[in-house]
């Protein structure tokens, strides 16, 4: 009786022994499989295990167990649509942070599409000033391993710019560097490419528009006349007002005389109730409001 008794005892030891090893080694191969995952989407190896055991219990839990009746667990995928989706919105709600999205640019993703993005920019200065230009950022399903590529939807005249609207990114981005290069920083090329630091520094293979980076090396009181020709049609109804294509959701409308005095009005009356205005002399602040206001007012006037 206690030979049986101890046999049975002792097997039970030993069954409960291979159990918790195996679901030691299902949970180890777990994050084994889960930190390759990770490592495989930074392009890294993850190097090789040092327990073999491990894998063979592991291997055998792959091929079924018949004593096995729980799920087969998976390690999560780092890798996924979701997972791809929130790093994309993060990217976008990150814009938010002053030093992210520059001056001037404003974005906001398609309807119907998250890798789809629609922008407009405002150029102040340069050749291009009182530009009003819309563009669409495409984003690839295999961002961020490949950059996203950028094309105006108003017609420009620029060296580093097709004759379909195509943007030339390489010069700034020769190699594109996964998770050290981001969407902001195509953001800023895209505004800093109107300017003259930029455009004096373009490399001829860089440049889709052969011509236009001919005409800035060799005349540019003609390449400026051209490059105002667009930064002028950009701002005229017929481009400015357009809603093409439907999906995109920046938006321009017309604003009437009545709407234009009611915002003043607004705007007037919540500055002169701030603290700050209280204490400065009422009539200067209010003149340079309504000062503030005829400039508007005046550049408004030529978009119709």
């Amino acid at each position: 009786m206690n030979n049986h008794h101890g046999t049975t005892t002792s097997d039970r030891r030993k069954s409960a022994a291979l159990e918790n090893a195996t679901k030691r080694s299902s949970v180890g191969s777990l994050f084994s499989r889960t930190r390759t995952a990770s490592l495989a989407r930074l392009g890294k190896r993850a190097p090789p295990s040092s327990s073999a055991v491990n894998a063979t219990l592991y291997e055998d839990d792959e091929d079924g167990d018949d004593n096995d009746e729980g799920p087969d667990i998976k390690p999560p995928r780092l890798t996924s649509e979701y997972f791809k989706r929130y790093e994309l919105m993060t990217e976008f709600i990150n814009l938010r942070n002053p030093s992210h999205c520059p001056l001037g640019v404003y974005v906001m993703p398609s309807s119907d599409n998250l890798n789809l993005w629609y922008g407009v920019l405002f150029v102040h200065k340069g050749y291009y000033r009182s530009g009003v230009f819309k563009f669409r950022l495409t984003i690839p399903e295999s961002y961020p391993n490949h950059p996203p590529a950028v094309a105006f939807l108003t017609d420009m005249f620029h060296p580093l710019v097709d004759v379909n609207g195509n943007v030339s990114i390489s010069q700034q981005f020769p190699t594109w560097r996964p998770y050290q290069d981001y969407i902001f920083y195509v953001l800023h090329y895209l505004k800093n490419m109107f300017k003259k630091a930029v455009l004096d520094g373009l490399v001829d293979k860089h440049c889709l528009n052969k011509e236009a980076y001919r005409l800035y090396r060799t005349d540019k009181a003609i390449f400026g006349k051209l490059a105002q020709q667009c930064a002028q049609l950009s701002i005229t109804e017929s481009y400015l007002f357009d809603h093409f294509p439907d999906n995109n959701m920046i938006r321009f409308s017309p604003l009437t005389e009545a709407k234009f005095d009611e915002l003043k009005s607004q705007i007037l009356n919540s500055a002169m109730s701030s603290p700050d205005a209280r204490d400065s002399s009422e009539n200067t602040i209010e003149q340079q409001l309504k000062d503030r206001f005829n400039d508007y007012k005046t550049n408004i006037s030529k978009l119709k």
